[in-house]
C-alpha cells in the first residue's frame, strides 16, 4: 500500500513538472548538424564551418545557422530572412544592398545578428 502511494506521488510530480513546458531557452546549446553540405535543400547548418565560403545568392531563409562560423563568408544577394543565427560567428561577413537580412530588411546587414538598418 505504501509503495503504491509513493508511485502515485512520483507520477503526480512528474506530470506537474511537465505541464510547465520545456525549460530549454532559445539560446541554449544546439545539436550540430552532421551534414554541412551547403545546398538549397539542407536547412540545418548548425555548428558548421562556413568561414570564407561563397554563399552568394543562396536562399538561407529560416535556416538553422546557430553556432555556425560565417567569418568572412560572402552573403551578397543571399536571403537570410528569419534564419536562426544565435551563437554564430559573424566577423567580417560580406553583405550588400541585395542581401535580405534576418529582420527582413535589405542590407547591408551591419547590425548584430545580421540585421539590416
Amino acid at each position: 500500500m505504501k509503495l503504491w502511494r509513493i508511485g502515485l506521488a512520483v507520477l503526480a510530480c512528474s506530470l506537474a513538472l511537465s505541464a510547465c513546458g520545456s525549460n530549454q531557452s532559445p539560446s541554449s546549446t544546439y545539436v550540430a548538424s552532421d551534414n554541412c553540405k551547403v545546398s538549397e535543400s539542407n536547412v540545418d547548418l548548425a555548428g558548421c564551418n562556413l568561414a570564407g565560403r561563397d554563399l552568394t545568392g543562396l536562399d538561407l531563409a529560416s535556416d538553422n545557422l546557430r553556432g555556425t562560423d560565417l567569418s568572412g563568408a560572402d552573403l551578397d544577394g543571399a536571403d537570410v530572412q528569419g534564419a536562426h543565427v544565435q551563437g554564430a560567428v559573424l566577423n567580417g561577413v560580406i553583405t550588400n544592398a541585395s542581401t535580405v537580412c534576418v529582420n527582413a530588411r535589405y542590407g547591408p546587414c551591419t547590425r548584430p545578428g545580421l540585421d539590416g538598418r
